[in-house]
Parts: structure tokens; sequence; C-alpha cells
């Protein structure tokens, strides 16, 4: 065994440390996602955790010598939610997948009951002229939505005031059982009223109204959300169904997919790789090439001996790949935390203040105008579009970049790539094929180009001789040049670069440029379906088409722009609709309204990054 090998060794069998995805279930707003992530952090044996309202997961780095997943679950379980930790990462997201369609029908099925009930409330409370036993009978009808219908807001929200907090959950508990309540304190002893010659209103549409518009929006947010993951879904459908083991050989016919990483032993065909690397043209295949799991054979048959399966193949990495990224956070999403963190109970401090306000100075009425305002304060409130404006538009990014064969390890990098100024490009493997008719790729001019127009200054650098070097320079038009380097000199460049005041991105195999491109700001890896650099580089380009360079860059700048479109949204919708309620400019019907409308907004414009 090599002594460097052999060093290396006694680390890799004792590290003990384990990453994994798990699914999280009843969690609603980023009051939620603070509480579940603050258990985590918490919970013995943990060393890191991100927690994603987007994606409904938490990304785990711990200790499994010091902790195990169920003590993982049991930490989320005290705080009042819950987390699916058996079997695989696989096996979990199916199993989550099978729970959020059957909590989904539920949802549908109770909106379509809530609106129908808070139509014929409003229809009875304001269509017809008062009748005998008009309050009873408005009482009756609400009844069934508030308790029937708006029971996950109730046992939700109150289940976080057991353990200690607070969330959007408990903003509409409070709002819709103070508008019920109050009203039937007022239909049962109106005396208290009118004895003060005031009139003793009911609030039963507005109870009904605001569960029916809230559903309403969860509906439209939960469809969305479920949209924004749909990458991951996808690639997940591609994984065989059959079990294959290494050294098998596997017939693949026409229109079939390939069951594992493995080679051609015989047979000619075309394979659609787009799922790999994004590209729409097949590959063609003969003898001695290689094939990867989850692509689709589209011509002859052809016989594959199986090399790598299961959690082995490049289809599984890059799936593990997706899953963690979309469960990171960009580091602006640390602002949006802090202030989750007391969003709610600030809320309901506002809220408290709007009532007792205008209980003193709100005239003969102020009581009951103080309850309906501070009703509205608590409806119009909105931490779920806070929560979602980050991790919804990071999930849909990272998602088409991997659709289009551009892996991003992480948010933190996504976000980095807008910053970049300076691109470095390695000239072998990278602008060139790579093989001996060491050819400029058909994409390198156009690619140089592209990335010169947006602004960014390109360097090649290459251990090559300078003729060459120059050849493919002038060729492609990169005026700032350097031949004849070793490793040592691309990561002073590399730093020199960064002294200048310039963010690096540097784009290599990710072997022979280890060190530069672990000093760059950012990393980009060359890879070829079986490359290391998967694992390793913060973004890998599958394909190696230097194109997709600029691809990501544009992606990351999208991103980027519809991150802070939506958290200017979600901060100013809330800076300017509370103070609206608390000053009794709007009624809790409309509150409602808005509130699902701020969510929905956010998600939607997310989904732009799909196309």
């Amino acid at each position: 065994m090599p002594p460097s090998l052999q060093s290396r060794l006694p680390n890799i069998v004792m590290s003990n440390t384990k990453k994994r995805n798990f699914p999280v279930q009843g969690m609603g707003c980023a009051a939620c996602v603070a509480r579940v992530e603050s258990a985590l952090k918490n919970a013995k044996g943990v060393r890191s955790a991100s927690v994603s309202l987007a994606s409904n997961s938490a990304l785990v780095e711990y200790d499994a010598a010091v902790t195990s997943p169920g003590e993982l679950r049991q930490a989320v379980q005290d705080a009042g939610y819950d987390m699916l930790v058996e079997g695989s990462e696989d096996e979990a997201d199916l199993e989550a997948e099978a729970a959020r369609a059957e909590a989904f029908q539920k949802l549908k099925t109770d909106t379509v009951i809530a609106v129908a009930g808070a139509a014929l409330v409003m229809l009875v409370g304001m269509g017809f002229r008062d009748f005998p036993y008009k309050g009873f009978v408005l009482w009756a009808l609400a009844t069934p939505v508030v308790l029937w219908c708006g029971r996950r807001f109730f046992k939700a929200g109150f289940s976080a005031v057991r353990h200690g907090s607070a969330n959007m959950d408990t903003l509409v508990a409070l709002s819709v059982s103070i508008s019920y309540l109050f009203s039937i304190f007022n239909l049962l002893f109106p005396q208290v009223w009118t004895s003060r010659g005031l009139m003793p209103h009911l609030y039963f549409e507005s109870a009904t109204m605001i569960v029916a518009f809230i559903l309403i929006g969860r509906l439209l947010e939960e469809r969305a959300k479920h949209s924004t993951t749909a990458a991951i879904r996808g690639l997940l459908d591609l994984q065989p169904v059959r079990a294959v083991q290494p050294g098998e050989v596997l017939p693949v016919g026409p229109g079939e997919r390939i069951p594992a990483d493995g080679i051609v032993l015989d047979g000619r065909s075309v394979v659609d790789e787009s799922m790999l690397t994004g590209e729409s043209a097949p590959v063609e295949k003969r003898p001695g090439d290689r094939v990867f799991t989850g692509t689709l054979n589209k011509g002859g048959v052809l016989n594959v001996k199986a090399e790598k399966t299961g959690r082995d193949t490049i289809l599984s990495a890059i799936i593990r790949m997706v899953r963690d990224a979309q469960g990171t956070k960009a580091p602006i999403q640390q602002l949006v935390d802090k202030i989750a963190a007391v969003f709610v109970p600030v809320i309901i401090g506002i809220a408290l203040l709007t009532w007792a306000c205008w209980s003193i100075w709100g005239g003969a009425d102020g009581i009951t105008l103080g309850l309906l305002n501070m009703v509205t304060v608590l409806v119009i409130a909105c931490p779920c579009s806070l929560g979602l404006a980050t991790p919804t538009a990071i999930i849909a990014a990272v998602g088409n970049g991997a659709s289009n064969g551009i892996l991003i390890k992480d948010a933190e990098s996504l976000q980095t790539a807008h910053q970049v100024q300076a691109v470095v490009l390695d000239k072998t493997g990278t602008l060139t094929e790579g093989f001996p008719a060491d050819k400029l790729r058909d994409t390198a001019v156009t690619a140089v180009q592209e990335l010169q127009r947006m602004g960014l200054e390109v360097h090649l650098l290459s251990g090559d001789k300078p003729e060459a070097v120059r050849k493919v320079a002038e060729a492609c038009g990169i005026s700032h040049v350097k031949s004849g380097v070793f490793p040592a000199d691309k990561l002073d460049y590399i730093k020199n670069l960064q002294g200048a005041g310039n963010k690096v991105a540097m784009t290599g195999d990710g072997i022979n440029d280890s060190a530069a491109l672990a000093q760059a700001d950012l990393s980009i890896a060359m890879g070829g379906g079986s490359d290391i650099a998967i694992n390793t580089a913060q973004v890998t380009i599958v394909s190696a088409d230097p194109a997709k360079i600029a691809g990501l860059i544009r992606l990351s700048r999208r991103s980027g722009r519809i991150i802070r479109e939506n958290l200017f949204w979600a901060f100013i919708y809330n800076a300017l609709a509370v103070p609206a309620a608390a000053f009794g400019l709007l009624n809790p019907m409309v509150a409602a309204a808005c509130m699902a409308l701020s969510s929905v907004c956010v998600v939607t414009n997310s989904l732009r990054l799909r196309r």
C-alpha cells in the first residue's frame, strides 16, 4: 500500500460524519423553519443544519457516532413537527411525496367546502334582510367552515404555542377564533352592547372568508412549490426499477433506458444523454464506449456490461448533489432568518397594541373596532412570503441548471456566480477537447465571445507550449494569456486577480487545476459524465461545453434578481399592509385575500427560473 494512501486510511475509516436530506412535515412559514432549524442545530452530534420551507426538507450534517436519525427526529418532534428518517433518502422522498399528495387532496377538499360555506354565509348575511334567528343560522353555517375546514390552523397554531413558539398558523387561528367567538358572544349576550347604545355586530362572514381565502392561498402555494421541485422528481423517475449487479451483461433495446453505468460490449446505437449533459443531440455509441444510468437508447440493441449500480452511479451522484444544493441557503437568507425568528411575536404585539389604542381612543365603538382591526393585523401579516422568497428561487434555479447539465453544489455558489468579474479558463479539456488532434471545441469561440459580451474579463492559462496556447487564444479572441504555467503559477495568477479586487471564476478539469480551483471564488469543473469533479467542484459542467459557463452566470444573475424581487415584495408588503390594517384601512376579508396572494406571487415569480 502506498504510504500516502496508508496515512489517509485511518482518517477515512474513523470519519463518522454523515450528511443527509430529511423530509420535514408540518412547516407552514418562516417561523416554522427557524424553529425546526434551531431544534436540529441544538441536537447533540449535529454539525450543521439547513431547513428549507420550499422543499420541506432539512439538510443535516451529523456525527453518526454521537447521534442517530431517530434522535434527530425526536428533536424535531419535540419542537412540534415531524421528520421522515426511515430508509434511504430516495425512499424517504417517495414516502414524503405520497404524504404530500394525500395532504394536498385533503387541502383541496377542505378548500372547496370552505369556499362553498363562506359563500353561503355571505349570501345569508348580506343578501337577506333580517329575519328571526338569522344570527343563529349564520352561526350554524359558519361552524363547519371554522371548526372543520380551519382545523389545520388551530392544530398547528396551538401546537406551536404548546412548544413555546408561534407561527403563521398561530396568527390565523387567533384571528379566526376572535372573529368567531366574539360573534357568538354578541349573538348570545346582545344586551351587553345595547345597554350602552351600541350595536352587537356579528363577524361570522369575516371568520369564514378568512378560512376560505387562506386555504385558497395554501392550495395555490403548495401547487407552485411542487412545481419548483420538478427537476429532482424527474431525475428520480430516471432511476432503474430492476436490480442490477456489477459485472452483469444487460441487453438494452431501442426506447429503453440504460439501467447501470457501464461499457458497451457490442452493438451500435445513438443514446440521448440530455438528462446528464443538457445536450439535445444523441451521442453515438459503439463497443468500448461508456454509457450511463437513465440515458435513453434511441437506436439499435446494445449489450452493456454493468460497472456501477445503485448509489454508485453518476445519476445517483447528481441526484444527491441537486437534492443537497436545493436544501442549502444563500448568504442573503441569514437576514431573513433573523427577521423570521421574531416576526410572529412582534405581529402579535402590534395586534394587541392596535386593540388597546382603538379601545382607548376609538370612541363609543372603539372596543369592537379594535377587535376587528386586531384581527386584520393578525391575518394580513405574512411570514410565509419571507420564508419562501429565497428557497423557492434557489430550488428552481438549481433544478434548471441540472436539467441543462450544470450541477451547482450549493446556494452560496449560485449567488457567487453573478458577482464574478473575471473568468480564468484552462486550455486543455476546457476550450479544447483534451485528446491528441487537441482541437478546439465547437462552442469555444462563441463561449468566449458571450462571456465578453456579458462584461466579463476572460483569461487563458495553460501549461502547454506558447505556440499551442497562442493559437487557441487568437482563435477565441482572448487577450489575457499565459502559457507554460505550473499548478503553483495558476494559483498565484488567481491570487493576483483577486488582489486587484476581482471576483474570480476558475474553470478546469478539477484535478490538475485543483489548487487554482480551490483559491478561486467560484470553481467550475469540466466533466465528462464520469468525472470525479462532480463530487468536489462548486459547479460541474457535465458535458464539458464551455458555452454553459455563460449559461451558469446568466442563471445566477436571473436568480439573484428574482430573489431580490421576492424579498422586496415580502418586506414592502408587510411594511405597508400591517400599518394599514392597524389604522383600520382594511377589513379581515380583504386582509386574508392579500395575505394569500403575497405567498403565491413570491412562488410564482420564482417559477420563472424554470424556463
